[in-house]
């Protein structure tokens, strides 16, 4: 699922764009983010549909191995090793799947070599020869492998990660959102015994509504929002600020102002986290300064209302 702190990433990059646009169209802007949001989705299957690609390349290696006058039957197991996971199988006989991943804009077909590498490199793993043992591993065991697998892919496989930032522009800012969704659904399939894609269900769409309004709102209140900031802030100097910290103040601001149900604590958590990872490396300390100094002196002037138990400080 899509963190709201990911949301803000793509909010403070698709301000970060807006700027430097000489056509600043506002609506072109927020559907072009709200695709972004969607895009999330669509990657999330594409590494669902891995799976299904990895175990074709499999098929083909059996059936080369198979052909030999000496056929290698450990090879021959070893490349049978996704049939075991019911997981797998449950996907491949997805009709849900099927259309879910039909109109990807993404294709595995280009990555055949990348598969070569995986399989050559994976079977030393200790996580592919120990679950590779069972002729039929328990859901906890096919449970442990598939997490293995993806995890092995994600975090330590640097040609898997080259071929997604060629396949898709914001993996850096998505892959840990979608590794961590992928093995909510795994372990979802072996608690519950079905499948359960993520969606954008309601609660997914108030978070992408918040993106688009937190966008929106701080294209059409810069001015104020700057004013305001500068009012509060003694030793405020446009000029020696980088961009991307300009606009993280103006979005921390408009939640303390615009979002009721957004502790002030959380947005500056946020954006300092944000700015340890987007900005300079002094940047995350200023920002908490200034933050934290206009939190104070809005609440005092009762500028910032928030609703709810726990958010009014």
């Amino acid at each position: 699922m899509l963190s709201r702190r990911n949301i803000r990433i793509k909010v403070l990059q698709q301000l970060y764009a807006y700027t430097q646009q000489d056509s600043n169209s506002l609506p072109l802007f927020t559907k072009q983010l709200d695709a972004r949001f969607k895009e999330f989705y669509q990657f999330y299957y594409f590494n669902l549909l891995f799976l299904d690609n990895f175990n074709t390349y499999l098929e083909s290696e059996k059936e080369i191995e198979s052909a030999k006058y000496f056929p290698n039957k450990n090879v021959i197991r070893t490349t049978d090793v996704l049939k075991k996971t019911d997981f797998f199988n449950a996907l491949s006989a997805s009709d849900e799947f099927g259309l879910l991943s039909s109109k990807l804009p993404f294709t595995w077909s280009k990555h055949g070599e990348m598969f070569s590498h995986i399989f050559k490199d994976i079977v030393q793993y200790d996580f592919f020869i120990e679950y590779n043992i069972f002729d039929h591993p328990t859901a906890e065991q096919q449970k442990e492998f598939l997490t293995n697998l993806y995890e092995f892919l994600f975090n330590e496989f640097e040609l898997f990660d080259s071929a997604m930032e060629e396949e898709y522009v914001f993996w850096n800012d998505d892959s840990a959102d979608i590794l961590k969704t992928i093995v909510k659904h795994i372990d979802h399939f072996y608690t519950a015994g079905k499948l359960k894609f993520e969606l954008i269900n309601n609660k997914q769409k108030e978070d992408i509504e918040f993106g688009k309004e937190l966008f929106e709102k701080c294209i059409i209140e810069k001015e104020s929002l700057d004013e305001l900031t500068q009012k509060n802030s003694p030793n405020w100097d446009p000029e020696r600020l980088t961009l991307t910290d300009m606009l993280m103040l103006r979005m921390a601001l408009c939640e303390f102002l615009h979002f009721e149900t957004i502790p002030p604590k959380v947005s500056i958590n946020e954006y300092l986290d944000i700015a340890k990872a987007y900005s300079t490396p002094k940047s995350h300390l200023f920002i908490n300064g200034v933050l934290d100094k206009l939190r104070i002196t809005l609440s005092e002037s009762g500028k910032i209302k928030k609703t709810g138990r726990g958010l009014v400080n």
